[in-house]
């Protein structure tokens, strides 16, 4: 069962709307170092992505998930920030200070994860950490060999394909992440994990699969989430002519296969470009195309 924050910050400010927050300074006076366990693992298991929680051999070596782990606190800070300047140019709403409560909790799970990722780092030393690379990468060599040989991988331009809707892009999302048990999310831990109703959040995996019917729209802030949230890509989330592909023999796939080049997840470094552009809702998959 999950841990309420209010447990290990207890400064946190209360639900009802309180004036006079130093919400920086809540953040910045928060130390995850002076944590007990118990807490960084509540800490690390909101943030997955970044710390791997609960996997017995992680898919990224350490210093990846430190790099990622680092520069998410600083996504949370600047979200939070965003808010801060809301409520300074807008007044004090109700509304305003449930979102930046909500920010401020993930901006402080967001350095409780960082600080269980590093704890790992140092742990291993650079011995560990080189012994760790060594084993992720032959994991994930052996898993790739187990996938063909069990799943019948040919090359895509075997199969028959179609351009993946943004629905079946949000659910391709949701199953790039697992929790600690190593099985991907449902809808609502996902939506939970996201900070969106789950309503909102079941309606935009919702679609009729075999219908021509034209898709209906998926909020922009709920893709902005998955963007921000999830790491997806946003040049293949948000860019209808990029070429993101579905096998139509499996409507269910979670990989990426092999001429699938969009890049379900995005590095910190195209996520930063995105936002320094403006959080575009139409982008230019073209110029982000790894080769």
């Amino acid at each position: 069962m999950a841990i309420r924050t209010e447990r290990f910050v207890k400064n946190l400010p209360p639900r009802e709307v309180t004036e006079g927050v130093d919400w920086l300074g809540i953040l910045d006076g928060f130390d995850p170092s002076e944590l007990e366990d118990i807490y960084l693992e509540e800490c690390a298991s909101r943030n997955i992505f970044s710390t791997e929680y609960g996997l017995e051999v992680p898919v990224n070596p350490i210093e990846k998930r430190l790099e990622r782990a680092q520069w998410y606190v600083d996504v949370c800070r600047k979200n939070l920030q965003e808010v801060i300047d809301r409520i300074r140019k807008e007044g004090l709403s109700e509304k305003l200070y449930t979102m930046c409560r909500r920010k401020l909790i993930s901006a402080i799970g967001a350095k409780g994860a960082a600080e269980y990722v590093q704890q790992e780092y140092d742990r291993l030393g650079e011995a560990g950490r080189a012994r760790q690379k060594k084993i992720v990468e032959q994991w994930n060599e052996e898993s790739s060999q187990y996938d063909d040989l069990f799943f019948g991988y040919q090359p895509a331009a075997a199969y028959d394909y179609r351009k993946a809707s943004v629905h079946e892009k949000v659910v391709r999302v949701r199953k790039g992440i697992r929790n600690r048990e190593g099985r991907y999310l449902t809808q609502r831990e996902f939506a939970k994990y996201l900070e969106v109703p789950i309503a909102s959040y079941a309606q935009a995996e919702k679609r009729d699969l075999w219908s021509d019917e034209p898709e209906s729209k998926v909020e922009f802030s709920l893709l902005e989430k998955l963007i921000l949230r999830a790491h997806a890509n946003p040049y293949w989330l948000l860019d209808e002519s990029c070429d993101a592909e579905y096998a139509e023999y499996d409507r269910e796939c979670d990989a990426v296969t092999a001429g699938d080049q969009p890049w379900v997840y995005a590095d910190a470094d195209v996520i930063l470009k995105w936002i320094n552009e403006g959080k575009p809702n139409n982008t230019r998959w073209e110029d982000e195309q790894k080769t």
